[in-house]
């Protein structure tokens, strides 16, 4: 476990404990006044405006908690998206100069079959020879190592992509927070609004 998961698992536990106590000390307020409420209207009226208000505060403090959550799943999401992207650009790199590595040595091979005909002495040939193997076995290996690379290029964009979409996810949840939030904001406050003279 990083270090930055533990302190975000022990905020939200220190978040719950803090949510649980504030819960426990308004019920038992509540039960107490509705006690002392019982033939009073007026402060009949009080109580109950006071639970719906308290349960406005529990749902707008739950649907914060999961907005909070999501936040940080976010930021942890757009982390690893950023590491994959990273290390894909590196794999484009790295298979563009084996590219340009590759196509100067098959135009070297080229010159240097193309010269073996103009070649008249043995030692001449034999040195030409010496290096058609040699630009033979680096196109060969140049070859190879493209594919790896286009290999790795190939795994890093599906990973990419993976992640990208789970990122879409996260923040696709956070807008619906976003929205039950202002929902509720506004029928709370026509709620409010209805029950004023």
């Amino acid at each position: 476990m990083t270090r930055r998961t533990g302190f975000f698992v022990i905020c939200l536990l220190a978040l719950v404990v803090v949510g649980l106590t504030s819960l426990a000390a308004s019920i038992a307020f509540t039960d107490s006044a509705a006690r002392a409420a019982q033939n009073d209207p007026t402060l009949q009226a009080l109580l109950s405006e006071v639970h719906e208000l308290r349960v406005a505060m529990q749902r707008s403090n739950l649907n914060t908690y999961h907005a909070q959550i999501t936040i940080e799943r976010m930021k942890l999401q757009q982390q690893r998206v950023d590491r994959i992207q990273a290390k894909l650009d590196e794999a484009r790199d790295r298979l563009a100069s084996v590219r340009k590595l590759l196509s100067d040595n098959s135009a070297s091979l080229k010159g240097a079959e193309m010269g073996m005909a103009e070649e008249t002495t043995a030692a001449g040939r034999a040195d030409r020879e010496r290096s058609i193997q040699r630009f033979k076995a680096e196109v060969e290996g140049l070859t190879q190592k493209e594919q790896q690379e286009q290999g790795y290029e190939t795994q890093f964009n599906a990973q990419l992509q993976l992640e990208q979409v789970k990122l879409n996810e996260l923040s696709e949840r956070l807008d619906t927070l976003q929205r039950e939030l202002e929902t509720q904001l506004s029928t709370d406050q026509l709620q409010q609004s209805g029950k004023r003279p």
